[in-house]
């Protein structure tokens, strides 16, 4: 069973009220069924103290569910205290900031409050009122305007201030003015779709889904639309809790994830934190939502709508969404709390991390005496056919096929494989990585999701067959199938360990040009250069299209960069192979390759070249003592 270790454990989600004085109309601690199952308390100091003391490995502890963390009188002090131990506080799933003193205000910046999230459903008072029941519009700008005082009072960017906007029918008229408040009191605007019936029945559906689909950032207009369209359910990242920052009420009662308040696994502040992740119950818990066994009874998932959601989707938790993400240690915290500051500390960082790059590079010219390699397994010059017959996995409706994968003196690792999307399906909701991606559509047509595209082209671009595209690191992207016949790719995928580049380039897609007339060349050899810039993982990415005459070529050659090649029509003859339409050719840097047209008719492809300062080249003293130590 699944039992990750608590010893790496640096987040949890520990509420600080289950009391609200509000009465939202769809939220289950308005209608009173959370105090039934949870009580309606307060976390108390001293619990809090107890947690912090017995677990050194927790560096951040978020503090907001199901109530209004600012009506708890202990919170003063436990603001204080996590500063003291150098503990990071967040109240990111929401506070409404009605109810708050200026003292409290002041303590969120003084203590370095790392993050609030102000619940607000509406740009004007009228609006607000409408969810917010009882809640006071005017009140909750100048509690905002109050924070914004004491941080520059204090010279601080604590607490990043949030403004999580609830989108209904009421209010997605006021979504333009929100975003213009937000940016005036220095806040990020988070767009949200409501809980439709998770807890209650539909409050205020959306009416203008056209507007909301423009706005929201899955494109959708509200979660069975955002499954519908995706094949996922919405809300299953709260299931990740469970491995990632498990949710503890207020009496120590481990409820696992954000959503559960009718059943716990166990007792935090009597059990402990490691036996109560690691119970029978809870491994149980983990099975169940990765789909490893059937539903069990006793389990809190049991009788939770999400997990319905996600038998009726198989749609499940794979593995890898289960690794914990990246969180400040309490050492980096108080270096940034109490010696250096966030300027400096930020610079320390950027120099510990160009070290242990200087490190790897030593490491990689001299050679590991382990004999454990650094980078991927290296990649094999060769031609790689693609598969005869791709089909589609019937229940998701895509598949992957993996062609090679490795390193070189370029890359750290990159990966190429191909794939298949049947029609109207879509293989993942936007997601983002560091790695960056070149789409290459040779069957089909794709609509390309893009949540943060800027412009005013609108974030959905069509794909033809012809064309690919470029998605940078970081950079929010899926697709969808839209012909009749399902859409066929080719990925190239790359991630590099060495120092960014100062630039950048931004998402673009292309049409493959038709090169040159056959033959206009001296030699037979045409090419159209199609793109070429800086990126975070390249010096340079570069992309061009040829077209060989019958007979003509080029004598073999040695690149510094690595080269990938796709058919697109006709034969070639290179590394004494023949390569056909759609075989990906692949040459890393330093081996030898020519190439002729060996068909009848015009060879036309695609050339894409990798290239990267090698480990020598950016730090030639490093690599001259690691030759001296050979």
């Amino acid at each position: 069973m699944t039992t990750p270790s608590t010893k790496n454990l640096r987040s949890i989600r520990l509420e600080a009220a289950t009391a609200c004085q509000l009465k939202c109309p769809a939220c289950p601690t308005a209608s009173g069924k959370t105090g039934e199952r949870l009580g309606v308390g307060f976390l108390k100091f001293a619990d809090f103290k107890r947690v912090v003391d017995a677990n050194p490995q927790l560096s951040h502890i978020e503090l907001s569910n199901w109530g209004e963390i600012f009506l708890n009188k202990d919170l003063p002090a436990i603001l204080k205290y996590a500063y003291q131990k150098n503990v990071g506080l967040t109240a990111a799933n929401g506070a409404n900031l009605n109810t708050v003193s200026e003292e409290v205000l002041e303590a969120l910046v003084k203590y370095r409050f790392r993050a609030l999230t102000c619940s607000v459903d509406g740009a004007s008072p009228q609006t607000y009122a409408i969810y917010r029941v009882k809640g006071d519009f005017n009140r909750v700008m100048g509690n905002i305007r109050t924070i914004n005082k004491y941080k520059a009072q204090y010279h601080s960017p604590y607490p990043e201030l949030n403004w999580q906007f609830v989108v209904f029918g009421h209010n997605e008229h006021e979504i333009p003015l929100a975003k213009k408040m937000a940016a005036e009191l220095n806040m990020k605007l988070k767009l949200k779709l409501s809980w439709d019936d998770l807890y209650s029945e539909t409050f205020s559906p959306v009416k203008d889904r056209e507007l909301v689909r423009r706005e929201i950032e899955f494109g959708v207009a509200d979660r069975a639309e955002f499954s519908e369209k995706y094949g996922k359910v919405y809300m299953k990242r709260c299931c990740l809790d469970l491995w990632k920052a498990p949710q503890i009420n207020h009496d120590g009662r481990i409820l696992g994830c954000t959503v559960n308040y009718w059943d716990d696994y166990g007792n935090v502040f009597k059990d402990g934190l490691a036996l109560c992740l690691n119970g029978e119950r809870m491994r149980t818990a983990r099975e169940m939502l990765m789909g490893r066994v059937e539903a069990q009874s006793g389990i809190p998932c049991n009788a939770c709508t999400v997990y319905k959601h996600m038998r009726e989707l198989n749609d499940w938790i794979t593995p890898e969404e289960t690794g914990r993400p990246y969180v400040k240690s309490r050492n980096l915290l108080f270096v940034e709390n109490k010696l250096l500051g966030d300027k400096w500390t930020g610079r320390l960082v950027n120099a510990i991390g160009r070290m242990r790059d200087r490190v790897r590079v030593f490491h990689e010219v001299r050679g590991n005496r382990q004999g454990r390699p650094k980078r991927s397994s290296p990649i094999t010059a060769g031609i790689y056919p693609l598969p005869e017959l791709m089909t589609a996995d019937q229940s998701a409706g895509w598949q992957g096929y993996p062609l090679f994968s490795g390193g070189s003196t370029n890359v750290s690792k990159l990966t190429c494989h191909t794939s298949v999307l049947d029609p109207g399906a879509c293989p993942h909701p936007p997601h983002r990585h560091p790695e960056e991606e070149l789409l290459v559509l040779l069957d089909g047509e794709l609509d390309v999701i893009l949540p943060e595209l800027k412009g005013t082209g609108g974030k959905n671009r069509r794909l033809k067959v012809g064309g690919f595209l470029y998605y940078p690191a970081d950079f929010p992207h899926t697709i969808r199938t839209v012909s009749d016949v399902p859409a066929k790719y080719v990925m190239f995928k790359w991630i590099n360990t060495a120092l960014k580049p100062a630039g950048r380039l931004e998402y673009d897609d292309w049409t493959i040009p038709e090169a040159a007339a056959v033959g206009s060349g001296e030699d037979g050899m045409a090419a159209r250069k199609i793109f070429a810039g800086s990126t975070e993982c390249l010096k340079k990415l570069h992309g061009h299209a040829t077209c060989l005459a019958p007979g003509a070529g080029y004598d073999p050659h040695v690149d510094k960069h690595d080269v990938a090649i796709i058919m697109l029509e006709g034969e070639v003859e290179t590394l004494n192979q023949r390569a056909a339409r759609h075989n990906i050719i692949y040459y890393p840097a330093g081996t030898a390759h020519g190439m002729r047209n060996a068909g009848t008719g015009p060879a036309r492809y695609l050339v894409f070249e990798f290239h990267a300062r090698s480990g020598a080249e950016q730090y030639p003293v490093v690599a001259a003592l690691a030759r001296i130590m050979r």
